[in-house]
């Protein structure tokens, strides 16, 4: 059977080798992976986005199985099932609390409603592509770009949650805080302000590591050297050049009097 990908790239015309060059960098890449992800597009069973992903969309489910992490989960959002329309209408499941193997199978907490975006986070050519709806990124592959993981993003009224997939490897990734830093330095925010920051995030031009260090910042009550060189295990110079370039972003502000950096948002609307 032919990898997914190598269809999928036949299937398109896609003979660029820095294409495949950088497939084989995200697979190589030491992602810890979270869960596995099962498809259906149009009603059809897949087990990998690169099946259909340059097909035009009608509907598509995406189911969540086999979790690889027990307990309360800080940094990432326990979702069941996913299943979304072109223009990002969708619904969710999503497990609340303390997540252990008998509840995972038995337990389907109920549907509730969302819209959708998607984030290209690894891609070739490589961008920032904005916050976009289902139909804009499945719009993408006919522009060229191919995506190789993306951040997969539902807002309710109450909640913001995040799936990010490696679509190389066909698996959700665990975020990179887990194991890092304690939960409690995670704050949860409102989903009008995860939404401005999303949107802000998506359309950064920046590489992606300094992306990760405006995550950490945004989910806490700001950062200070030293606790950013212990999550991301790097020296003090290497967090002040990456710090230092959301700064000439404007994104991120740093306070003389604490030694802290935090995140400038605009003020949410009311």
């Amino acid at each position: 059977m032919m990898d997914p990908f190598k269809e999928f790239m036949e299937r398109n015309n896609f003979d660029e080798e820095e294409y495949e060059r950088t497939y084989l960098k995200v697979k190589q890449m030491k992602y810890q992976p979270l869960m596995d992800t099962m498809f259906r597009f149009n009603g059809k069973p897949y087990e990998n986005l690169y099946e259909f992903m340059d097909k035009k969309m009608k509907a598509l489910e995406i189911v969540f199985s086999a979790p690889k992490k027990w307990g309360e989960w800080h940094f990432n959002d326990p979702v069941k099932e996913l299943r979304i329309l072109p223009n990002g209408i969708g619904a969710i499941r999503v497990m609340d609390g303390e997540i252990n193997p008998q509840r995972w199978l038995l337990e389907n907490p109920p549907f509730q409603k969302v819209m959708v975006r998607f984030i290209v986070e690894r891609s070739h050519p490589s961008g920032a592509y904005g916050l976009l709806t289902p139909e804009k990124f499945f719009q993408l592959i006919k522009e060229g770009v191919v995506p190789y993981v993306v951040r997969i993003l539902s807002y309710s009224k109450e909640r913001r949650y995040k799936v990010d997939l490696n679509i190389v490897n066909n698996e959700v990734i665990a975020d990179f805080r887990w194991g890092k830093i304690p939960p409690r330095i995670f704050k949860r925010r409102d989903v009008k302000e995860y939404f401005i920051f999303d949107k802000i995030y998506s359309t950064l031009p920046v590489a992606h590591f300094p992306k990760m260090f405006f995550e950490a910042l945004f989910e806490s009550d700001g950062l200070d050297t030293e606790i950013l060189s212990l999550i991301f295990n790097v020296n003090p110079s290497m967090v002040e050049n990456n710090v230092g370039v959301l700064m000439k972003h404007n994104v991120v502000e740093f306070s003389e009097e604490s030694g802290i950096y935090r995140v400038k948002l605009p003020t949410p609307s009311q």
